[in-house]
């Protein structure tokens, strides 16, 4: 009786104490399905220690220059360049460069105007490879999600994080991710098949995708915290209670 009673108010207990374990929470939840702008500013541009892939061609001869011609040396340059912290990087033939602050678009227009000095009908191609997004919350493997290309969907991100676990709120998918110069953050609802044709669904380099727990997470947490507490209380009572009877008769 006393260990029911006790497992009870630990149920009662965990269940109030359940916003413990949800991030980016919003009370109002009209808005829960509105875009909401925080006050947090973000360029998604070139700083120090990325790290870019830059490939140039001289369309001319279809080549391109990062890679040894035919019978010359074996080895093979590489194509990868990690920026300095000073934002530069050392290029073949414009030596070194500048490129902090730049985005990727600009970069390359910058580029091909500095290579017409050397090459006739100059075309690059420039990539990040370290951007990435995060997710967090209930998927069965939080963490960072490497971005291949300009963006991914949370659908993708959710999926390369091992999809979502039995406590996920399928319909509190929380987005946040950069626009215009600012973080919003936006709640998706998976439960809805309209949500699929939704404009939102795509991510950008240094997005945050964070999956709300049920209540009944902070249940579980709470029974597994305090069950070992339980158990030892329920013994020392039990022993006392059949000391007791032992006593009487």
């Amino acid at each position: 009786m006393i260990k029911s009673i006790m497992i009870i108010s630990l149920l009662f207990f965990s269940a109030c104490s359940v916003k413990e374990y949800r991030l980016f929470q919003q009370e109002n939840m009209e808005h829960l399905s509105q875009t909401q702008e925080l006050n947090i500013t973000y360029s998604s541009k070139i700083v120090p220690n990325d790290i870019l892939e830059i490939d140039i061609y001289n369309m001319n001869k279809k080549s391109n220059i990062m890679m040894p011609d035919k019978g010359g040396s074996s080895s093979t340059p590489s194509n990868k360049y990690v920026v300095y912290d000073d934002g530069t990087i050392i290029l073949p033939l414009l030596n070194v460069v500048h490129v902090e602050g730049y985005t990727i678009k600009e970069l390359n227009s910058m580029l091909i105007e500095r290579y017409r000095e050397f090459l006739k009908s100059p075309y690059l191609k420039v990539t990040v490879k370290n951007h990435k997004i995060y997710v967090l919350g209930e998927v069965a493997k939080q963490g960072v999600v490497p971005l291949e290309g300009e963006s991914i969907s949370v659908i993708e991100a959710i999926a390369k994080a091992g999809g979502l676990t039995d406590y996920a709120l399928r319909n509190r998918i929380r987005v946040i991710s950069e626009e215009n110069g600012k973080y919003v953050m936006r709640t998706l609802n998976l439960n809805n098949f309209s949500t699929l044709n939704s404009k939102n669904l795509m991510l950008k380099h240094n997005s945050i995708v964070y999956i709300e727990p049920k209540s009944t997470k902070a249940i579980r947490v709470a029974i597994n915290d305090y069950l070992p507490i339980l158990k030892a209380v329920s013994s020392v009572l039990s022993t006392f209670v059949n000391i007791k009877y032992l006593s009487n008769n």
